[in-house]
């Protein structure tokens, strides 16, 4: 089994230089959402993205996943991106082809349509979904209501009025018996608007050849939508986040309102942790248990330990909090700084890549006392006892 990832197109309703797959929602890129699900069904080396538009731009972003990579140096349709394919997938006895702007996609849904597709003995099988205004998209054709055989794909543009009222659609998920797919692909035809080769018409094709074409319906729609504007990516990487919201809440954190709230998919909160609204936790970031994270916080890459409260308004990346630990209010932790067990950084710090001990603490007043005295000294005066152990407390 392979799973060939369409992610060769440009995008261009994004009206952007950044290729279509490379466009984050959920703190990552599309594709690399389709390539996390895929990866769960077959290992990474059985997994092949066709890229094309920025094309090394592409692979190079998506070097980390250890999948293949396929050029389609042309792009003419997705039944071209599978003919350019054929050497690395002819190996195989099946192929799941995924498309590579559709991040919600799952790997229980793609193993169910699997699965499906074996039982039914097929050439090929469709993800269909069912949608409330299923405008824009191909309507599945079924035999009958009671089967899971498919007639064929009608275009919304090609489909007649009753046609039109089908609320059944493609979206554009397949399974391929490989043998059967390339004895017959190159009956593929370009007499279309677009002058392209479309991966639909195979439903045609292998119904003309009376080889078996069926259709396995997701409870979950929203799984295959896919992000082609800018506002179906705001939509897209809303509900992927309010999703891991519910998760981590089912798993015991507290998030006051969430859809207030930034949390990336690799984001781990332990139980009993209290994230306020209007806070950001970005990127690779873990928090401990009992830990409370204040409004309007912005955390990315960075470690915090049981029972750290971090006050409104800080700022850390790539740091690391131990246990008991005050943090804030208006706080910067640069990158790389260690704050140890029961440290507290105090009011609008900005300590430099450091470590801070168990008890350290340093805020503006203490600075500024510090500042005095130094003054006093330069001037010859002596400074009062208050401000000598302000400063005595505070130097390094």
């Amino acid at each position: 089994m392979a799973v060939a990832i369409m992610a060769a197109g440009k995008g261009t309703r994004l009206k952007s230089q950044l290729p279509k797959v490379l466009h984050e929602v959920g703190g990552k890129p599309l594709l690399e959402h389709v390539i996390r699900a895929a990866v769960r069904i077959v290992p990474a080396q059985d997994v092949y993205a066709i890229i094309g538009h920025e094309a090394e731009r592409v692979r190079t972003a998506m070097h980390h996943t250890g999948v293949n990579f396929v050029l389609q140096a042309e792009q003419r349709g997705t039944g071209h991106a599978l003919m350019v394919a054929r050497e690395a997938l002819t190996a195989y006895d099946h192929v799941i082809v995924l498309s590579g702007d559709a991040p919600m996609i799952s790997a229980e849904t793609i193993g169910r349509l699997r699965d499906f597709h074996l039982e039914q003995r097929a050439a090929m099988t469709l993800l269909s979904a069912e949608l409330d205004n299923p405008t824009g998209y191909g309507r599945v054709l079924r035999k009958s209501q009671k089967t899971a055989e498919v007639l064929g794909i009608v275009e919304e543009k090609s489909a007649s009025p009753a046609q039109k009222k089908i609320r059944e659609i493609n979206s554009g998920f397949y399974v391929f018996d490989v043998k059967e797919l390339y004895s017959s692909i190159g009956e593929l035809s370009t007499d279309n608007a677009h002058r392209e080769y479309y991966l639909t018409d195979m439903a045609a094709v292998f119904r003309k050849a009376r080889q078996r074409v069926v259709a396995w319906k997701t409870s979950t729609p929203s799984e295959v939508l896919g992000g082609n504007t800018r506002g179906e990516l705001a939509d897209i990487d809303q509900e992927m986040r309010l999703a891991k919201c519910r998760q981590l809440m089912a798993d015991g954190a507290t998030i006051f309102y969430p859809a207030t709230c930034v949390i990336d998919a690799d984001v781990e909160i332990a139980p009993d942790t209290v994230i306020e609204p209007y806070v950001q936790l970005l990127g690779k970031t873990k928090i401990g248990s009992n830990s409370r994270v204040r409004s309007y916080c912005v955390i990315r890459d960075s470690e915090i330990g049981d029972g750290v409260t971090v006050r409104p308004g800080c700022i850390m990346e790539d740091a690391r909090i131990g246990p008991g630990a005050i943090i804030g209010p208006y706080s910067h932790l640069r990158p790389g700084s260690e704050i140890g067990e029961g440290a507290h950084v105090g009011t609008s710090s900005r300590p430099r890549r450091s470590n801070w001990g168990r008890g350290r603490r340093r805020t503006i007043s203490r600075i500024l006392a510090m500042l005095r005295s130094a003054r006093a000294s330069i001037l010859g005066r002596v400074p009062s006892p208050a401000t000598t152990m302000a400063y005595t407390s505070t130097r390094p």
